[in-house]
């Protein structure tokens, strides 16, 4: 188990709205009473019939529920509990499927139906058993999405499962229709436990794809070091795929992403080698050809990637990139990996941008408890990011009018042209509008 930790979690926003505070800083607007318990490890957006919604899944209690929910949706007011949730263990990810949201992990029911374990159902009333027979120890689903990879629209089910349906014969990663569970090649292959931990469909790189990582060295009897691609057909390496040149090499998490050279796949994961020899640090970028550094990578695992208003974020819990200090969550500036404008206390698993009525947010979750705001454990906060400080016409766009405002408010001395918040008009006001002009609007 790889996200297993018992300790307090919180959710946190990353708010994308300008704002003339020189600060960054966290207020209790997402969920007050919060989520109680372990972690968070994956969000959603999905419509159960009343209206899309943002899900948390993971390993705590919703308010107003009972120990075991590990499932809450955010109503736009408050965060509750979704049905009578699921009980034991932890849940890992989710996806929707035919209008149904669909749970895996490593829980021993969902609402007490029958073989729910693992793998279950939510049609918006009800859970329904999926025929997944996965009642054994040895059994857990780590990541689902949804792929076509020319036989119809399928629901992916990855994990560390030795039977998915009872056959003995699909491991690991494998497909269902809505009744049936199909194999996609031979299993995965190399030294034990074996796990797939991400799969992303994809048309980004010129032809629709389905990657996985994980920790493996083959699959279907190709050999592929912990990725790979399948076309429908069969299973290609990618490279020499990402390796370790001590103890397991493992990827976590996969994204798309064009950082002005064309689009291309990153994988975050626990990794210090590509290319059979080269040296990188946990994250690594794949343009259809070859696997590239990206900006020295980071000191410790990258559990997750999301892209934001055109730009590409990590998340984990490491600290640093190239020995400057960065907190558990840092964007891509195209040379360089920067802090994103806050930290939190410990590790970051899974991040969604989603709109909850104040413009779009880059929401994350994790076992951390507190943020170096101060936030008490347990609530959902918001951060709001001075994202675009000097476009003071608003208009998105920095030009001779937003200099103009800006002088006409600070000959007036009007608190927008305040940008040090120290109440004063004067040398460190202009430098610091200066500073936010040639830094420019995402």
């Amino acid at each position: 188990m790889y996200m297993k930790k018992i300790a307090p979690m919180m959710i946190v926003a990353l708010a994308g709205s300008c704002s003339l505070a020189s600060a960054q800083d966290y207020s209790n607007t997402l969920g007050d009473p919060g989520l109680e318990g372990s972690y968070v490890s994956k969000f959603l957006a999905y419509d159960d019939g009343t209206g899309e919604s943002l899900y948390a899944t993971g390993s705590f209690t919703a308010p107003g529920t009972g120990s075991g929910s590990h499932l809450a949706r955010w109503d736009g007011t408050a965060w509750t509990g979704v049905g009578p949730g699921l009980t034991g263990g932890y849940s890992n990810t989710m996806a929707e499927f035919n209008g149904d949201l669909i749970l895996g992990g490593y829980f021993d029911s969902a609402g007490g139906v029958a073989d729910t374990n693992k793998l279950a159902r939510w049609d918006g009333t009800e859970w329904h058993s999926m025929g997944a027979q996965m009642s054994s120890f040895l059994n857990s689903v780590w990541d689902l999405t949804t792929h076509d990879d020319g036989s119809g629209e399928a629901l992916i089910v990855a994990g560390n499962y030795i039977s998915v349906g009872g056959d003995g014969t699909t491991q690991h990663i494998s497909k269902w229709d809505g009744s049936t569970y199909t194999p996609m090649g031979a299993p995965i292959g190399g030294a034990v436990p074996l796990i797939v931990l991400d799969v992303l469909s994809t048309d980004d790189m010129g032809s629709n794809q389905l990657f996985a990582c994980g920790r493996f060295l083959s699959v279907d009897g190709v050999a592929a070091n912990n990725i790979a691609s399948w076309d429908g057909t069969s299973w290609t390496a990618l490279g020499d795929g990402i390796q370790r040149n001590a103890g397991f090499a493992q990827g976590f998490r996969m994204a798309t992403y064009d950082d002005g050279n064309g689009m291309a796949l990153y994988v975050a994961g626990s990794f210090n080698i590509i290319n059979g020899s080269e040296s990188v640090n946990n994250i690594a970028k794949w343009d259809g050809k070859t696997w590239s550094d990206v900006g020295g990578g980071f000191n410790s695992a990258v559990r997750h990637l999301t892209v934001w208003n055109d730009t590409l974020y990590a998340m984990g819990n490491f600290v640093s990139s190239n020995g400057v200090d960065v907190g558990q969550i840092a964007k891509w500036d195209g040379t360089n990996w920067v802090s994103a404008g806050s930290e939190v206390d410990d590790n970051v698993y899974d991040a969604i941008a989603y709109d909850t009525g104040e413009g779009s947010s880059l929401i994350f979750g994790g076992t951390f408890e507190n943020s170096v705001a101060g936030t008490s454990k347990g609530v959902v906060a918001l951060l709001d990011t001075p994202a675009c400080l000097a476009d003071l016409t608003g208009d998105g766009e920095l030009d001779f009018f937003d200099v103009s405002d800006f002088l006409d408010a600070f000959a007036a001395q009007e608190p927008a042209a305040d940008f040090t918040g120290d109440g004063l008009y004067d040398f460190f006001d202009v430098s610091d509008f200066l500073d936010a002009f040639g830094a420019g609007c995402p």
